[in-house]
């Protein structure tokens, strides 16, 4: 087999050579971003969401234990108030021997002249 040569072309045909335009490709760079941009935003929004969320279940739990606690405190403060009536302490005092004193005298002390301690009877006051 032979090649055949190429003829040679000739100047009546007045063929030229024009730069054309490539034709253009359809960039997928710009998209990628968008989409990529939109799925960092939608697993953003997630996270901030569930991190919300939990912040959210631990102040209920939080205010769940301030009113356990609350009403804990209420408890404790009912049983100092039934525990220091002196209803319920007197007649305790007596089965121990405490008794309510007659005759009361009180002490004055002088701290500005050293330990001298002066007792006055309640009966040399009221005479």
């Amino acid at each position: 087999m032979t090649a055949l040569p190429l003829r040679a072309p000739s100047a009546k045909e007045n063929l030229r050579v024009l730069k054309g335009r490539r034709p253009q490709r359809v960039t997928l760079a710009p998209w990628m971003i968008m989409v990529l941009i939109g799925v960092v935003a939608f697993l953003g929004l997630g996270f901030a969401r569930t991190s919300l969320d939990k912040s959210a279940f631990e102040l209920d739990q939080l205010t769940r234990a301030i009113e356990e606690q609350g009403a804990i405190n209420e408890q404790l403060r009912l049983e100092i108030a039934r525990l220091e009536n002196p209803a319920r302490i007197a007649p305790l005092a007596e089965e121990l021997g405490l008794v309510i004193p007659v005759d009361t005298r009180q002490l004055l002390v002088d701290l500005g002249q050293g330990a001298a301690v002066a007792s006055i009877d309640n009966e040399s006051e009221t005479q």
